[in-house]
């Protein structure tokens, strides 16, 4: 397969954005903290209301995409045959939209909850358990994939079916921007979407390497320090820098494979092997509970009580799918040929959802389960120790502790290592010239180079400390990031009504 010249109008202006994000927090680390911390503020309680209706109206507009007309429209033409087998399709889909963050968040994310509900719930009593154990499925839900699908579309549509050459969110906007997404404008939207998944992956980063470093402590009995969490980043960055430069086909799919059979293995064990009659009765509980306060919780702002819940969390996690959106929609747009709008939606509302959801449910409401019946402490180990002091806890107690242990820890890697390397592959493709789908790849060098810079903004962030830095990271980088996926799905509609008049056939180029 050739390889693709980097684009220097996009590679060097990314190159000295990002750089210019990690050098300040880590020269001032402090001083980077306060910032962040103030425009954290800013952001949440001033627009927080953009993000909850721009996150309702993809899934409204997916939902119309799916069961309209379009439905039915095919990447890559009507001939078009899917590159991948559907497991493996599924498989990669599902495993770069997650990653490590998603062991962290579906073991313990109760606790927060639990210890300080919305809507005025009393904290640590039964109702905030049973909110507690449902806000996550909303926050990992439809809403959620829905963010990652809607940039899908039109990215995936213009790379297959209007056969523009590259594989760039700003060639998305051209059925509205025109001839503009080559010029200054088209690369200042490319440089805005690797800042945004940088910024993105270095939160997930943030999130999952202590996890890492806390199981190899557990097993190893060497104390967590940062220098063990940068080492986990080093060897990380190996592992998913090699699987980069080898690759879509010998790396990205192979890795995503291994994970699902090595996930559904995990899963059943907690769910066969845990308190399994908790587990199903309390997913049941919060499928119902969600499914009644959906709307509620999709447009919560707290006005009056001011509890700062749905600017803390929902918003946070909003800004979060949307940082990492483009990069989905860059990434499944790549895998998707052959497969309708249908398809691609159905994929990502209803399987992603429902993988998220099997994790959630599994560990938990173990953890919720261990907790309440005194089996594991975990909110005084997260309360005293931290957040992946419980969550090893959680995973210890279970039988063969310490061998579904190292299974935890073997996801985790693995997780992570599709995330990022499919995120480093995607940055390199972005910053490439005349990339042909099936026919050529990014500069191996360009792979990897981008695979070092994701790790270099995870150390910088984790050097800092604390959640807020992570949240606050996503929230920044999403925020220009809402008007650019909106002007591509502007631009799929027009070219969508353009082709179904039969003004422009599908597959010709926009000129």
């Amino acid at each position: 397969m050739k390889s693709a010249p980097i684009d220097k109008q996009v590679f060097w202006p990314a190159l000295l954005v990002v750089v210019g994000a990690i050098v300040p927090l880590v020269a001032l680390p402090e001083r980077s903290g306060a910032f962040l911390d103030l425009i954290f503020g800013f952001i949440t309680h001033n627009l927080g209301f953009l993000f909850l209706w721009f996150t309702v109206a993809a899934l409204g507009m997916l939902l119309w995409f799916a069961f309209g007309k379009y439905g039915r429209v095919r990447f890559g033409g009507e001939d078009a045959v899917p590159e991948f087998r559907y497991l493996s399709w599924i498989g990669m889909l599902f495993c770069a939209g997650i990653g490590t963050s998603l062991l962290y968040w579906a073991t313990i994310e109760w606790v927060y909850y639990y210890q300080a509900p919305p809507f005025g719930i009393a904290p640590e009593s039964a109702e905030a358990a049973h909110w507690a154990a449902m806000y996550g499925l909303f926050h990992w839900g439809p809403m959620a994939w829905a963010l990652y699908c809607i940039p899908a579309l039109p990215i995936a549509y213009a790379f297959h079916n209007r056969k523009i050459p590259f594989l760039r969110i700003s060639q998305a906007c051209r059925g509205v921007i025109g001839d503009r997404a080559d010029g200054p404008l088209g690369k200042l939207i490319d440089v805005l979407f690797i800042f945004g998944l940088v910024g993105g992956t270095g939160t997930s980063l943030g999130l999952g390497t202590p996890i890492l470093s806390e199981s190899i402590s557990t097993l190893t009995g060497i104390a967590r320090t940062f220098a063990l969490d940068a080492f986990v980043i080093v060897v990380w960055t190996a592992i998913f820098g090699t699987t980069v430069y080898l690759g879509m086909e010998k790396g990205i799919k192979r890795l995503a494979e291994a994970n699902v059979y090595l996930g559904f293995f995990l899963l059943a064990f907690v769910l066969v092997f845990g308190p399994t009659v908790f587990i199903l009765d309390t997913f049941t509980n919060s499928l119902g509970l969600l499914a009644t306060n959906f709307l509620r919780m999709s447009l919560y702002t707290d006005p009056v009580g001011g509890s700062g819940f749905p600017q803390t969390w929902t918003v946070f996690y909003w800004a979060w799918w949307i940082a990492y959106a483009p990069f989905m929609g860059l990434f499944v747009a790549r895998i998707s040929r052959g497969r309708t709008i249908r398809e691609v939606v159905g994929a990502n509302l209803v399987w992603g959802s429902l993988g998220c959801w099997l994790f959630f449910a599994t560990f938990g409401n173990t953890a919720l389960h261990d907790q309440l019946n005194g089996t594991v402490p975990v909110i005084k180990i997260m309360n005293e120790v931290s957040p992946q002091a419980a969550i090893v806890a959680v995973v210890n107690a279970l039988p063969m502790g310490t061998f579904i242990l190292i299974l935890f820890v073997a996801m985790a890697f693995i997780y992570s290592a599709t995330t990022l390397q499919a995120s480093a592959y995607t940055i390199a493709s972005v910053a490439s010239r005349d990339l042909v789908a099936g026919e050529s790849e990014p500069l191996r060098w360009n792979r990897l180079f981008w695979a070092l810079a994701l790790g270099g903004m995870a150390v910088a962030l984790m050097y800092l400390g604390g959640l807020k830095p992570l949240q606050t990271m996503s929230l920044i980088v999403a925020l220009p990031l809402i008007v650019v996926i909106s002007l591509s799905v502007w631009s799929f509609l027009r070219w969508l009504k353009e082709d179904q008049a039969g003004e422009l056939k599908p597959g010709k180029k926009d000129d």
